[in-house]
């Protein structure tokens, strides 16, 4: 029971993601129109103001958003966000628009948590069912009682299905397969991401096990040899370097037969409503993608992403369809 109390497993706090600060970025324009953008996290505020400067006097319709150029990549995707925004308030058209057009009305999005113990796993399977949620993402790590904790969401909610990120965490198929059979005979499994990092032992566990196996793949090769070894039935294409690439990617999951989800690092609702569009646009992302504003204390957004039974609806609004809550960006700015 030591693993109950050890400070690795919060039983509810979101420890990973508040420490990590980020950057809300507004556009403006000549006309009048602006538009909003979110960085990921842990960037810096230096970079940020080096592409705002870039962008200085430029023509927002000039621009190729998806080969867009700035001086700093990291915080390369919260202007892209931004000019997004601008160009689809500027048209009259929600962002999807922009990306080839609505796929799909509604995105199907779980609830999530880290690596938890049993007894903590429960209180998180019972906040799934409270939320209205059928899908349940969480995180595994060697020596971690995953299995248990799997069980225990099953006992306490047995029709959500779970997924389980490893993070590349184990080395061989032969050490992992112990963990993937055990989670098999459960019955509630979605699938498992990421188990090794090597593609030919993860195809000598798909090929052993009956819950899908899910790969995040470097890029585009990464993910078509994957799929010419059989390492894996589902793809999480994560966090895209840019919004269209994400839809690319997607088109390349369905064409290889598989189907898949945006993945993310647990946002605010500004780079959650972009994610959103962008699975709007693709009509291959079909499994729950990582849209978790709805975890945060604040998602900074004046109306929060409305969910109803563990889908999102995709706003129709020109741009993005959110609006910054100024109020809160100036209570939570450091």
């Amino acid at each position: 029971m030591d693993i109950i109390n050890s400070p690795e497993f919060d039983p509810d706090s979101l420890s990973e993601f508040p420490k990590g600060p980020k950057i809300i970025v507004r556009l403006h324009t000549d006309s009048g129109l602006s538009g909003i953008g979110e960085s990921p996290r842990n960037v810096p505020k230096a970079g940020a103001l080096e592409n705002a400067r870039h962008l200085e006097g430029q023509n927002a319709l000039d621009l190729n958003l998806q080969r867009l150029k700035l001086p700093n990549s990291q915080t390369r995707s919260a202007y892209e966000i931004a000019l997004y925004d601008v160009i689809g308030r500027a048209f009259g058209w929600p962002v999807y628009q922009l990306l080839g057009g609505l796929a799909q009305e509604k995105v199907y999005v779980p609830y999530w948590c880290g690596r938890k113990n049993p007894v903590d796993a429960k209180r998180v399977a019972q906040r799934t069912l409270k939320g209205g949620f059928t899908s349940l993402k969480m995180k595994g790590r060697p020596g971690d009682p995953i299995v248990e904790a799997v069980r225990a969401v099953k006992e306490a909610a047995p029709d959500v299905k779970i997924t389980v990120d490893f993070n590349r965490h184990y080395k061989t198929a032969e050490e992992f397969l112990p963990i993937a059979r055990a989670l098999d005979q459960i019955g509630n499994m979605r699938t498992i991401e990421d188990p090794v990092d090597d593609l030919g032992e993860m195809a000598k566990i798909a090929a052993a096990v009956r819950t899908a196996i899910t790969l995040t793949p470097h890029n585009a090769r990464h993910m078509v040899e994957a799929a010419k070894l059989g390492s894996c039935k589902l793809i999480n294409t994560g966090p895209s370097p840019s919004m269209m690439s994400f839809v690319i990617n997607a088109a390349l999951a369905g064409a290889l037969g598989m189907a898949c989800w945006h993945g993310s690092g647990h946002e605010l609702g500004i780079k959650d409503a972009a994610m959103m569009h962008s699975c709007a646009a693709a009509g291959n992302c079909t499994l729950p993608s990582d849209i978790l504003s709805h975890q945060r204390v604040d998602d900074l957004i004046v109306n929060p992403i409305p969910i109803k039974d563990s889908y999102a609806i995709v706003p129709r609004a020109p741009g993005l369809g959110v609006e910054l809550d100024e109020e809160a960006v100036a209570r939570y700015s450091a």
